[in-house]
């Protein structure tokens, strides 16, 4: 497998292969995205933030359009394509800023249109 690290970026998007992962990953959310702050150490990613994050919908895929390299960092955008349990889809705007470092994913800190997000999850709630 290629070392680049777009490549590894990709490939995240593409598997959600948790051996990307560092085991020391520090992965930072803004804390208006559910679940947000700051998450320490692969496990915290992969069995508290992801499971958490996702329980609140029945489709949860990251769609990333750009892809910037500056050395061992990677700032991509994109879109989230989200539904509700209730039925209720919706697009939410993001942008992750990663660090790659020998071979491994060390850091993500992410942005997202949290408004829109928080919107759908409020209809959710109401039964909309």
């Amino acid at each position: 497998m290629s070392t680049e690290p777009t490549d590894i970026v990709r490939l995240w998007y593409a598997t959600g292969d948790a051996s990307l992962l560092a085991d020391d990953i520090v992965w930072t959310v803004l804390d208006t995205f559910p679940e947000g702050g700051r998450h320490v150490g692969r496990r915290a990613v992969t069995e508290r933030f992801f499971p958490a994050v996702k329980s609140h919908f029945t489709e949860y895929a990251a769609l990333p359009e750009t892809f910037v390299v500056c050395g061992e960092n990677v700032a991509t955008s994109g879109f989230y394509q989200v539904r509700t349990k209730r039925g209720q889809a919706g697009t939410v705007a993001f942008a992750h800023f990663w660090t790659v470092r020998n071979g491994q994913i060390v850091a993500l800190h992410q942005v997202a249109d949290t408004a829109r997000l928080q919107d759908l999850l409020r209809s959710e709630e109401a039964g909309s």
